[in-house]
């Protein structure tokens, strides 16, 4: 287990594709995402981190592939109304 004070940052964008596809699109998915593509979580994901260079909104900026990117990426893909959070 990795502790948070040893944290990795993603070294590439498709280590965090496939980290955010972990998470709500894989067939063991945390929190699955009910039609969710990889090709899907690619543009939410560019478009995540092309938000994150917007000089309007400093706020806003790239963690290295931490648990707060993968929620945005989520909320990106959660503005489509195909998708929501699967509740079993």
């Amino acid at each position: 287990m990795v502790k948070v004070s040893e944290f990795v940052p993603m070294s590439n964008f498709f280590e965090f594709i496939d980290y955010v596809w972990s998470f709500y699109g894989s067939n063991d998915a945390l929190y699955p995402i009910k039609g969710l593509t990889k090709a899907q979580v690619m543009e939410a994901s560019w478009l995540y981190l092309q938000t994150c260079c917007y000089p309007s909104q400093p706020e806003i900026e790239w963690g290295d592939g931490d648990s707060l990117d993968r929620e945005r990426v989520r909320d990106i893909l959660l503005q489509a109304p195909q998708f929501n959070l699967k509740t079993t």
